[in-house]
């Protein structure tokens, strides 16, 4: 495994964190999750629950192992720390000021363990005018600039069905780690990290801030709706049996016309050149919809512009992707078993490497503080005593074990 050897203390929580260490854990890190008790991890009542046990929880930590640890407590504060001095990488998404009143800050850490690797995702970051606040997915997207240009020209901005900027922030860490753990490989130093969700978000502008600021303000990205404003014909269209997006760009409007036998629009100064699409965007709309109406139905339409090398794809929700063949050719969707849950979809490993075994299977997530006694002996070297001694004293707690 790509990550054997390399252990992980993963003090995150809900999404954007745990999805960082659980790509850490899927190439084989030894993740340690360390859980507030008596609770443990917020996303254990996120849903959809069943028995108890939250599969929202299940995706985010497959392959870890879970230690339940009283933080307000000075001997759960120090175990902590003794725990991050055996490990390479601490990865934490607190709020502010939690880990600096335990000593478990950067500074803390890292004075006593120069080599660790500190990893830190939060909303508007540790320093500057906004990190004193606390924040969710949709504040990522709405200060990011996202939201304003997404939706319909005359509605309000929109977020996206799925929390993208807990995603984005937690694959933007989980590439720094990898970077960072190759740094200290050359120089024996650890650092700091950091992403946020704004950060992430507001890094995936392709035109809005150089636009804007090239033009001395005079551009400005605004909602398009289902098309893509600068670029016609990009975006969404209702075909004869669903709806599908294509993105036609200055290489691509030459054959288009040709699929669509129209290969006088070429010449036709209504849509000669890529301003006068947009200038008339209405008029080539109403001819696209309406050409596509002419197919039986969305496969033979995909399958026409496919012979043409036009880029296209079928809009699919999210149940009808799980069974697509694509998916699981690609495995980006794997079925997990849980001993409560039973069997279930998640989706995989987005990164694909020709080193790594893709028939490997995971542990399942674990119950809150499954593994205190074997962490404890196994990093720490503590005996049956000293664990029961934390357990009687409160600083290990667990859940009852199915």
């Amino acid at each position: 495994m790509l990550l054997s050897g390399v252990r992980v203390l993963d003090l995150t929580q809900y999404l954007s964190g745990p999805s960082s260490t659980r790509m850490l854990a899927a190439l084989g890190a030894d993740v340690i999750k360390v859980e507030f008790g008596p609770d443990g991890d917020p996303a254990r009542l996120l849903p959809i629950i069943q028995n108890g046990r939250s599969a929202y929880y299940v995706q985010q930590n497959r392959g870890k192992r879970s230690i339940g640890v009283d933080l307000n407590q000075p001997a759960g504060h120090e175990l902590v720390a003794e725990l991050a001095g055996e490990c390479d990488v601490f990865a934490e998404n607190f709020g502010p000021g939690v880990l600096e009143k335990r000593d478990l800050d950067y500074d803390s850490l890292s004075a006593r363990y120069p080599g660790l690797i500190y990893a830190s995702i939060s909303a508007f970051g540790r320093e500057g005018v906004l990190s004193h606040l606390p924040g969710y997915d949709l504040m990522g997207q709405a200060l990011s600039g996202m939201m304003s240009i997404t939706g319909d020209e005359d509605g309000p901005p929109q977020f996206t069905g799925s929390p993208i900027a807990d995603v984005a922030a937690g694959m933007m860490l989980f590439g720094a780690i990898g970077h960072a753990l190759f740094h200290r490989e050359r120089t024996g130093r650890g650092q700091r990290l950091e992403s946020t969700l704004v950060d992430s978000v507001f890094a995936m502008h392709s035109i809005a801030v150089h636009g804007h600021s090239v033009t001395n303000g005079e551009f400005t990205q605004r909602r398009t709706g289902t098309q893509f404003g600068m670029v016609i014909p990009s975006g969404t269209y209702r075909g004869p049996d669903g709806w599908v997006v294509i993105q036609v760009l200055d290489r691509q409007w030459p054959r288009f016309c040709e699929a669509m036998a129209r290969k006088d629009l070429t010449t036709d100064p209504m849509f000669s050149s890529a301003t006068s699409r947009v200038e008339n965007s209405d008029a080539l709309v109403d001819l696209v919809h309406d050409w596509m109406a002419t197919f039986p139905d969305n496969e033979a339409l995909l399958a026409h512009l496919q012979e043409w090398r036009v880029p296209a794809a079928p809009v699919l929700d999210p149940t009808e992707a799980i069974d697509h063949p694509y998916f699981r050719e690609r495995k980006m969707v794997v079925d997990v078993t849980d001993p409560i849950l039973g069997t279930f979809a998640v989706p995989g490993m987005p990164a694909k490497f020709s080193d790594l075994p893709d028939d490997t299977e995971e542990p399942p997530a674990p119950f809150l503080g499954q593994h205190n006694s074997e962490v404890c002996s196994e990093v720490l070297g503590y005996d049956a005593d000293q664990v029961n001694d934390l357990v009687e004293r409160g600083v290990l707690m667990a859940e009852p074990l199915p």
